[in-house]
């Protein structure tokens, strides 16, 4: 194999790389979002938040588990993998459904998680024959 065939093997676009980072502050965005839930949790506050009946503090932990597994999706794009590829595609599309969601209630704050959300999704689909060449070359 050509050096330089190797090279389009194993240099990863930067879209690849800027879809990562995104992960990094999707995964950052969820951990603030949980921290809010668990100030605003009953067991802390004494009154209910909202429709969530006291149990705002299970979506805390719903969040930080989704910040966990965003965190290690994006570990797992700068690393070339393609697990991190369907597991971002994935977690971006969700993300995006569940903050559209919210956008009554928070909409600049929906329509900026929305916008790192589509990105993502940009980001990871624009370059899947990276990720086709990389599973291939292993």
């Amino acid at each position: 194999m050509s050096q330089q065939a190797s090279d389009m093997l194993t240099r990863r676009p930067g879209m690849v790389t800027f879809a990562a980072i995104m992960m990094f502050i999707l995964g950052g965005f969820e951990v603030v979002f949980a921290i809010s839930e668990f100030a605003n949790a009953v067991w802390l506050t004494d009154t209910p938040y909202g429709d969530f009946n006291g149990y705002l503090w299970l979506w805390g932990i719903v969040d930080l588990l989704l910040a966990a597994i965003v965190f290690y999706a994006g570990y797992d794009l700068l690393r070339g993998g393609q697990f991190g590829f369907i597991l971002g595609v994935m977690l971006a599309g969700i993300s995006a459904i569940r903050w559209f969601f919210y956008i009554p209630w928070a909409p600049f704050l929906a329509v900026v998680v929305i916008a790192v959300d589509i990105l993502i999704i940009y980001g990871l689909t624009s370059n899947a024959d990276y990720f086709r060449r990389a599973s291939r070359a292993i």
